[in-house]
């Protein structure tokens, strides 16, 4: 049987949080955040909303000021000249970058080479424009193609890569050069030149 013994001499202690120990009185009302009875008078002493509105864009502009007079200069270190590509350095890509939030597009990758570039013979060069169809632009000469399968842009870009390293191998394979198979390419656009007997002296343009 377990007993409880209380000594006076020793002080109680209480297990009751801070918050709720001692004398419990009426508890304050909270104020109302938005009460329009409870505002304080405007004294017209202060700016109103559209005055700190544009007190915080001119901020913003100096902020931006700054960072190009003193933080932009400290890049030139690290500027490079531009180098032109070499003649080994056939492949072109196009993207598109959106600043601040993203954009399905990004994604999407546009590969565009100079067929004659490539280095393939007459047969090859059949069979490699007969293989691709509709991609090769006769104006430019090129073979264009895009991809925006893959949710990434290195994966579209190696996918465009391999798709090419495809179509070359298949053209090169001797097995059947589709030779009897025409190629109709259609007619690339003509440039019309102005004619120059139509230009006026220029006696009469300086009247």
């Amino acid at each position: 049987m377990l007993r409880q013994i209380t000594t006076p001499g020793i002080r109680s202690f209480s297990t009751a949080p801070v918050a709720l120990a001692g004398r419990q009185g009426a508890r304050r009302k909270p104020a109302k955040k938005f009460d329009v009875d409870d505002m304080p008078r405007f004294e017209f002493d202060d700016q109103t909303t559209l005055g700190h509105n544009l007190f915080d864009n001119i901020r913003q502009v100096r902020q931006y000021l700054r960072k190009t007079e003193f933080e932009l200069p400290k890049l030139n270190v690290y500027a490079k000249l531009f180098e032109a590509p070499s003649s080994d350095q056939i492949l072109k890509f196009k993207t598109h970058t959106y600043l601040g939030e993203g954009h399905p597009v990004e994604r999407k990758v546009v590969l565009s080479v100079k067929v004659d570039d490539l280095k393939l013979n007459d047969t090859e060069k059949h069979k490699f424009l007969l293989l691709s169809g509709p991609r090769y632009n006769v104006d430019t000469q090129e073979l264009v193609m895009s991809s925006e399968r893959f949710p990434k842009r290195q994966q579209n870009k190696k996918f465009l890569i391999d798709n090419l390293n495809k179509l070359i191998k298949e053209a090169k394979d001797t097995k059947d050069t589709f030779a009897d198979v025409p190629l109709n390419l259609p007619k690339p656009k003509t440039r019309l030149e102005f004619p120059k007997e139509w230009l006026k002296p220029k006696e009469e343009i300086a009247q």
